[in-house]
This record gives C-alpha cells, structure tokens and sequence, in this order.
C-alpha cells in the first residue's frame, strides 16, 4: 500500500499546474524580390478572434487595417477583436499575443507593405509559449506560408510611389 501511495505521488508531481493559454510568438520579414533579403518586418498591428477561419475571412485590406472579419456564409461582420496583440520590433520574435480558446483567427498586419497574414491556430496542451515564423513577400500573390494565409491586396497595382 506504500509502495502504491508512493508512486501516485511521483505521478502527480509530473504535471505541476495545466496550462489553459498560449503565447504565440512570431518573427516576421519581408522580402522584395525573388530571393532578396529578408529583413524584418518593422509595424505590425496584430489581433485575433476566437473563430475558425473556416467560416471567417477578411473581406479587404481596409478591414485587416481596422480590425474587422466577415462570416463567409451570412456577411456578419466582427469588428471588435478578442485579443489586441503586443508589437516589439527589437524581440527576436516581434508579435505577440495570447491565446486561451481552443481555436483562434490570428491577424498580422503589415501598414508599411500593405500586406496582412491570418491562420487558424489551435490551443496546444500545456504549452505557455509557442515561437513561428512569418515571410511576407511582396513580389508574390497572396500565398500560403507556414500556416498562414498571406494576402498580398496590391499585388500588380501600381501606386504613386512605385511609379517614376
């Protein structure tokens, strides 16, 4: 019966406290052209909404700018995100923001190349920080990237800037 107690013992000690939240950290870069640099990202406006990206979406760049998701099947519209994530641009890993539901929608938005990135994301168990990586490229069509869905609203428009 010692032997029993003893053990049961050891087995608890193991998981000291559960973890019902996540600290996603992401590192984020840019890239020009084809096989440039990538430097990183120096703005970012990160949020997110405990919803599934299966049934949201972001309708324009105005909406990823302020905020804002739309249900893709009844054009109900969010615009009050349930996490405002932190922006550090001298963090190895610049965005973060936590997470405590199950399933997120996380928004990176980049006002400097007028791009933004979204993903589905799911709670790990028992993890208090998870680090990834995000490219935005701007010589690119919006793209997939490691998860993310990386849009790219501008892609072949040209703008006062770039013409000269």
């Amino acid at each position: 019966m010692i032997v029993v107690a003893a053990a049961a013992s050891l087995l608890c000690g193991c998981f000291k406290q559960v973890v019902a939240y996540t600290v996603l950290n992401v590192a984020i870069y840019e890239q020009s052209e084809q096989d440039g640099p990538t430097p990183r990202a120096k703005d970012i406006i990160s949020y997110a909404y405990y919803v599934d990206t299966v049934d949201w979406h972001i309708a324009s760049w105005d909406d990823a700018l302020v905020g804002r998701i739309t249900n893709k099947t009844t054009g109900e519209v969010l615009s009050a995100p349930d996490v405002i994530g932190e922006f550090n641009s001298t963090a190895d890993y610049q965005m973060s923001i936590e997470l405590n539901q199950k399933i997120s929608m996380v928004v990176a938005v980049n006002p400097e190349i007028k791009m933004y990135a979204y993903r589905k994301y799911e709670l790990p168990i028992n993890l208090d920080h998870v680090d990834a990586k995000l490219y935005m490229s701007t010589w690119k069509r919006s793209h997939t990237n490691s998860g993310w869905w990386v849009v790219n609203p501008f892609y072949g428009i040209k703008t006062e800037t770039t013409e000269q």
